[in-house]
């Protein structure tokens, strides 16, 4: 390589942050495997900070996992309030699906979540030894 255009190299390098440095390595690791589900990884730098990242690669890395949408996570969260209402403080279940309905949900998606979700509280143990 010659020396000017090495120059220029180094250069672009050194005005990069240490996310665009983290964006450039894990845009690096998907060329070099080729792996599709690599592609986007290079723009998890720009959510999680340096320390998370670190913690997020660590506890992920060689997994292949599936991303919930937003959206996922908004009904689960309507479904809980209505365990909540129903199941913890022993409020009727139609006064308080009509409660956590709103216009996102329909009262079907929200009951169904609140099933899944009674399920999950009855036969999985979530404390921390």
């Amino acid at each position: 390589m010659n020396k000017k255009r090495k120059t220029r190299i180094t250069e672009a390098l050194q005005t990069l942050n240490k996310t665009d440095v983290y964006s450039l390595l894990l845009f690096t690791i998907f060329k070099m495997h080729d792996i599709p589900e690599y592609a986007s990884l290079s723009e998890l730098c720009y959510v999680l900070d340096g320390n998370n990242m670190s913690k997020f690669l660590a506890y992920y890395g060689g997994m292949t996992i599936k991303i919930p949408t937003l959206r996922d996570m908004r009904l689960m969260t309507q479904a809980l309030l209505l365990f909540q209402y129903v199941n913890l403080e022993k409020g009727s279940f139609d006064e308080a699906l009509e409660v956590v309905c709103g216009n996102e949900f329909t009262a079907t998606e929200i009951t169904e979540a609140y099933k899944k979700i009674t399920e999950v509280v009855a036969n999985y143990d979530f404390s921390r030894n």
